[in-house]
């Protein structure tokens, strides 16, 4: 979450009359963030806006893309000012993205993104999986985008809503099979909870989901999440466990007993757990702890990533996640491991990568 310089002195004085408040306000309300740029170059790219209402009448919006030819180029720099870190991002093209041929498709990827945001923030999963010859699908979640209010769930009330959208995409034959679900943070437990009312999907990948809804808005004020680390020292625990029991009442859930592993045991899919290893946000026991749920569920730990930067990772992450996603059984065989490539082999161009994987199976 990002927030202008007017806040801290605004947010002083609300603490000062009541820090609850304010923190209750951060668990019921993500927001409505956008990005005028961002959407504005996905429709010039070929990606098409759309919207569903579910069967509740919540209108969800999302961005939907066939496979095509784009030529990627992204670049992921860390610089450090002392005893922060600061990062960039950068997108480029060999070529007019705008006049990528279209390609026959191998698949769908619905693409969730974190609290706060919206579908256009996996932009570049997006052209990337499109790169790969996959249908792309980015939605915006309940009360957050261009989706209307309705109370979130963490977890549950939105992966409904994913599954509509699932069902009538495919009803529409624009979805074609099989089918991958890929979450950020808050959407990757939305699609922890939608895995197993998705009869056809072959795998999951969650990157940073949270295993315990209660713990992660407790760790939020040490974590720069609502927005500034400083904050800490205004809010008090018993501040944080009213809040939640307050909004869990405004909201109809209990948000100490959210628990994506009972919808983990359930899911016949394969199912992949990223977390960076330097996340102060989610606890790595906890999402160890959680994959030990399903026999169909593993746990890695990617050195040197934040909370923030992971799901930005697509120059570190794609090619491996789409190398574990391509080996998935079609029915219930093993599943596959999944490895980061060397430093070595990370630094040679993907053409290299694939010569060597190609010299590999010979």
């Amino acid at each position: 979450m990002r927030y202008g310089r007017w806040l801290p002195g605004l947010l002083a004085a609300t603490c000062l009359g009541g820090c609850t408040a304010f923190v209750t306000r951060q668990i019921e309300h993500p927001g409505h963030a956008s990005s005028h740029s961002v959407q504005g170059f996905l429709a010039r790219a070929g990606f098409r806006h759309d919207m569903l209402r579910t069967g509740q009448g919540v209108r969800i919006a999302y961005w939907i893309a066939a496979p095509r030819a784009y030529r990627v180029r992204d670049t992921f720099q860390v610089r450090r000012e002392g005893a922060q870190s600061r990062f960039s991002f950068n997108l480029g093209f060999d070529g007019d993205p705008t006049r990528a041929p279209l390609l026959s498709p191998k698949g769908s990827v619905l693409l969730l993104h974190p609290w706060g945001m919206n579908g256009a923030a996996m932009m570049m999963w997006g052209l990337h999986f499109a790169a790969a010859g996959y249908q792309v699908v980015m939605p915006d979640l309940r009360s957050q985008g261009d989706s209307s209010d309705a109370p979130v769930g963490y977890g549950p009330r939105e992966a409904g809503d994913m599954v509509q959208l699932v069902q009538q995409l495919q009803i529409q034959h624009r979805l074609p099979g099989p089918l991958y679900l890929l979450g950020a943070s808050y959407g990757a437990t939305v699609a922890l909870f939608a895995a197993p009312q998705l009869p056809d999907l072959r795998g999951v990948m969650a990157l940073e989901p949270y295993a315990d809804a209660a713990d992660v808005i407790r760790r939020a004020p040490r974590s720069d999440l609502f927005g500034y680390r400083w904050l800490a020292h205004w809010i008090t625990p018993h501040e944080v466990d009213t809040a939640i029991a307050r909004a869990s009442r405004t909201l109809g859930v209990d948000l100490q007993h959210v628990d994506p592993g009972t919808a983990l045991a359930q899911t016949p899919a394969c199912t992949l757990i990223l977390r960076g290893g330097r996340d102060v946000l989610i606890s790595g026991d906890a999402l160890a702890a959680l994959s030990r749920r399903s026999s169909r569920a593993s746990y890695v730990e990617i050195s040197g990533e934040g909370h923030l930067t992971l799901p930005l990772r697509t120059d570190r992450l794609f090619s491996p996640l789409l190398a574990w996603m391509q080996a998935l059984p079609a029915a219930a065989g093993p599943c596959p491991a999944f490895s980061l490539p060397s430093p070595q082999q990370a630094a040679q161009p993907a053409s290299a990568r694939a010569a060597t994987k190609a010299q590999s199976r010979r």
